[in-house]
Formats: structure tokens, C-alpha cells, sequence
């Protein structure tokens, strides 16, 4: 049996559903489960930064370019003495900056070589002039040139043109060819396709078999999907869910009833075998929604997409009257709602006091700087930008979420685990899942409600959490409890059952 997860991404911001995969790579790994993470388009070295940063190795990751040269994985091998000793450039200083080595000539950049911490090459960067002519990328060995032109770019500029992709033993297997707003893939057999048909030709290259499972994280309108189906020669597919399938009207900007990013797994539904959600209410209202549509109902499993590492201790020394969020900074999370709900609950108690983690549009967050200084709140509102947050929660009394969606939602199930109380929307399913209404917190009805009347509501409930010191220490050891259902043990045992593995 073969595993492959089909759905790293090229060029996305940075959200939950690495976060997931990452976890559940852990969770693999420590279960010697073989498991291929498949980019189909290849990643920049930000792309491979992202993943390997959440626990996926580089022995773990193909691309549909680098498998087609015959290789297996991008593990670094190739070390940068052995280029230095083979190199022809003419050059007349070397500079080591970092992980970073420049051959210089007459004061001229000739050569840029990025190597890993242990020395391995990235990557040779070659130049005349100051511009850039190619680019070789290596991993066992050199896997693939780019090559770049000037003709059309402003000076000092260059443009790729195309990609020669090398086998392991230096013989050319194709080039990508870069023509306006078109791609080609020109093999040297004289074979030409377009991105569509490479994919395919990749997907074949497989020999997917029903003894294979292939994991999908994302939907969508992703070119790969149906050459998956219908070249998949009736392998497992297994779907996770990280959002809703159905979307009430306000609840999605994108997006009104059912999720476009599920159409297409929903309407060939009989090709999954299994669609995985967070929760046991959302496993619920996917059932119902497919009865609905007429969807094929495959096996729904519930999964959680983390899970609390270990129970923390007992923390006593919180920050007096504060508040955390952390999320993505958009507009679903609801945090304008929250910073309005804030300023009015400063009214009554002054030492209240917010702090935002998290990234998103610059326009965005722009949009809610001056909501936070046309308000003169920015003694005690702060945008902390992204961290990790994993250690900052327990600085914290509570944690608010006013997102209109959460499928699961980690933060959450993180805070819990920190023991904060927790105060938030009753909106699917997230919060549902980790706030108990007057048990660690408050959950508020907030449907159809003008959003003035709204966030002088969630002011009010602020203002209650901190009344009563009593109380509060209440809701903290009442969401250690809550947490504790969410282990590691637990997760990781589904997966095995779901796999097979025990």
C-alpha cells in the first residue's frame, strides 16, 4: 500500500490546513506510515520552507516536474565543495555571507550559491552584466536549469524563459517553455504537452492501484482533481474537510449554500471513499446536505485535524483583564467586531485590554488600525502581527473568537488547552465544540442582529467575564477539562484505524 497526499500548495498565504497537515505528518511519522506529499506544480523554495517548517521532510516531497526526472524525493545531497571544485567561472574574491556564497569578479556578482545549514547546494545563480542568466537547482544532483532572457525586460531586469529537467545522470528529460501566457512541455523524445496533459501523464506515471490511498486537503477548482478520479484506477481517495459544505447567507463572502471549494468532490462523490470532518455536528450536516442534493454518501469519519500535545499545568499568573485573538485577519474572523465590542466594554472597565495576532491584507488590517486610532484605543488594542503563539495563551484570561465559521478551529482547541476562558459567536462548529455557555465562558446569539446592537452585546459579556475573579478561575479549570478530550492519543488512534495501520 502506497499513501500520497496530493495537496501542498504553490504560492497560498500561510492557514489552518498546514497547520493540519503538519500535525498529521507528525502523527504518520511516528507511525513509520511511507507517505508522499505531492506538490503538483513545482514549489518555490518558499513553498518548501512553509511544509518543511511544519514537520514534512524533503525525502516526504515530490513534485509531478521532479518525479517525472526519475527521483523519488528532493533531499539535498550535493555538497557545495564539489561545485566550488568544478566551477569555471572566472572570479577573482569569494564572499560567505550566511548560508549564502558569492564569486565576485572586478567587483561584479558572478555567481550566487544558497546552501542549506549543512553545506548541502540549493541552488547557483549565474550572472553577466548584473543580470541573471540561469539558475541550476540541485538536490542528489542537478535537477533543473532555468533559463532566462533580457530582450523584453527593463535593464537590470531578466525573464524566465524556460526549465531543462535533468535526470540523475546529467541526460535532459524535458523542458518547460515559457511562450507569453502559454506553457509547454517539450520532451526529448520530440513529445510536447501542455500543463493538463503532463498532469495526466504524471498521474499515470503513478500506477495508482486500489490498494493506494490518496488524501486530499483541498477542493476547489484544482486542475489535478478529475485526472485524480478518473486515472486513479479505483485507488482510496480520502477527503478532508477543513471547511463547511454549506454556507447561510452573511456566514461567507465567496460563497452562499453549498461550498464551491466541495462541488466538484460532492458531485463525484462515488469516487471518495471517505470524507473526514472535524466534528460530530458536521458530520451531521454533511450527511444531510448530500441527502439533500442527491449526493452519493460515502463513509464520514470525524477527525480532528490537531490535537492538545500534552494536559499544561495549572497557570495562575495571567495578565489581569486580557484578552487574546488569533486567527488570519480578515473579514469572516470577525475581528472588527470584536475591536468594536472591546471599546465599548472599556467604557466600564478601563483596565480591559485586547492583543490581535495574526496576518492578513495590508488594506485590511489598515481598515481596522484606524477603526482602533479613530477611537483613541491604542493604549489597549494591539496588532501583534503573526507568531506563535503556543506559549503566549497562557499569558492570557480569555480568548474571543467572533469568527462567523469555524470548522474545528485549532486556536481554539489551543486556548482551551491553555485554560483560558473563552468567550465567542454560537456559529458553527468551532466554537460550539469548545465554548459551554456559563461553563468556561459565553457563547452569544448573534443571528440577524444589527452589528452595532451586536458588539455592544459581546461588550457587555466582556465586561461580565472579569466581574467575578471567582468565576472566572472556574472557567479556566472548566476549559482544561474540555481540552482534555482532544488528545494526541486519541487522533492518532482513528487514523490508524482509518488506514488500516493497527
Amino acid at each position: 500500500m502506497r499513501i500520497f497526499d496530493f495537496t501542498l500548495m504553490n504560492g497560498y498565504e500561510f492557514s489552518g490546513v498546514d497547520v493540519a497537515q503538519g500535525f498529521r505528518a507528525k502523527l504518520f511519522k511516528k507511525n513509520n506510515i511511507d507517505i508522499k506529499y505531492c506538490f503538483m506544480n513545482l514549489p518555490t523554495q518558499r513553498d518548501l520552507d512553509l511544509y518543511i517548517n511544519q514537520g514534512i521532510d524533503r525525502e516526504q516531497i515530490i513534485s509531478k516536474e521532479i518525479y517525472l526526472t526519475g527521483r523519488m524525493d528532493i533531499r539535498l545531497s550535493l555538497k557545495k565543495d564539489i561545485l566550488l571544485s568544478k566551477e569555471i567561472i572566472d572570479h577573482d574574491d569569494i564572499i560567505e555571507k550566511d548560508n549564502i556564497t558569492y564569486l565576485i569578479e572586478n567587483n561584479k556578482k558572478k555567481c550566487e550559491i544558497i546552501c542549506d545549514d549543512e553545506n548541502n547546494i540549493i541552488s547557483a545563480s549565474y550572472y553577466k552584466d548584473e543580470r541573471i542568466i540561469f539558475t541550476s537547482f540541485y538536490f542528489d544532483s542537478l535537477a533543473y536549469t532555468e533559463l532566462y532572457g533580457t530582450s523584453d525586460c527593463e535593464i537590470g531586469e531578466s525573464q524566465l524563459e524556460r526549465r531543462l529537467f535533468w535526470d540523475t545522470n546529467g541526460k535532459l528529460v524535458f523542458e518547460q517553455v515559457f511562450d507569453a501566457d502559454k506553457i509547454k512541455y517539450v520532451f526529448s523524445n520530440g513529445q510536447v504537452m501542455d500543463n493538463q496533459e503532463l498532469l495526466i501523464y504524471f498521474i499515470k506515471q503513478l500506477a495508482l492501484n486500489e490498494n493506494d490511498i490518496c488524501i486530499l486537503d483541498r477542493g476547489g477548482y484544482l486542475d489535478y482533481l478529475r485526472p485524480l478520479f478518473e486515472f486513479g484506477n479505483r485507488a482510496k481517495f480520502i477527503c478532508v474537510l477543513h471547511s463547511d459544505q454549506y454556507y447561510e447567507l452573511n456566514e461567507n463572502i465567496g460563497s452562499l449554500y453549498m461550498n464551491y471549494e466541495y462541488y466538484y468532490w460532492f458531485k463525484y462523490s462515488q469516487a471518495i471513499d471517505t470524507f473526514i470532518v472535524a466534528t460530530e455536528e458536521q458530520r451531521k450536516a454533511l450527511i444531510n446536505k448530500l441527502k439533500e442534493h442527491d449526493c452519493y454518501i460515502p463513509s464520514v469519519s470525524v477527525i480532528p485535524p490537531g490535537a492538545i500535545e500534552t494536559q499544561k499545568c495549572i497557570i495562575e499568573n495571567r495578565k489581569k483583564y486580557s484578552i487574546i485573538s488569533a486567527s488570519r485577519i480578515e473579514e469572516t474572523k470577525g475581528i472588527d467586531l470584536l475591536i468594536a465590542a472591546v471599546i465599548e466594554a472599556h467604557k466600564y472597565n478601563q483596565y480591559i485590554n485586547l492583543d490581535i495576532y495574526g496576518e492578513g491584507s495590508d488594506e485590511y488590517i489598515l481598515h481596522l488600525n484606524n477603526i482602533v486610532s479613530s477611537n483613541n484605543a491604542s493604549d489597549y488594542i494591539h496588532f501583534m502581527g503573526r507568531q506563535n503563539v503556543k506559549l503566549l495563551y497562557r499569558n492570557y484570561e480569555v480568548y474571543a473568537s467572533f469568527s462567523q465559521f469555524e470548522s474545528f478551529g485549532l486556536s481554539l482547541m489551543e486556548a482551551t488547552g491553555n485554560g483560558l476562558a473563552m468567550i465567542g459567536l454560537d456559529t458553527r462548529y468551532g466554537n460550539r465544540l469548545f465554548i459551554k455557555n456559563e461553563q468556561n465562558g459565553y457563547l452569544i446569539d448573534g443571528k440577524l442582529m444589527n452589528k452595532k446592537v451586536l458588539a455592544k452585546k459581546i461588550g457587555m459579556a466582556i465586561v461580565k467575564i472579569f466581574e467575578n475573579e471567582d468565576r472566572l478561575k472556574l472557567f479556566h479549570e472548566n476549559s482544561y477539562k474540555i481540552a482534555s478530550g482532544f488528545t494526541e492519543a486519541s487522533v492518532e488512534k482513528k487514523w490508524m484505524r482509518l488506514l488500516r495501520y493497527k
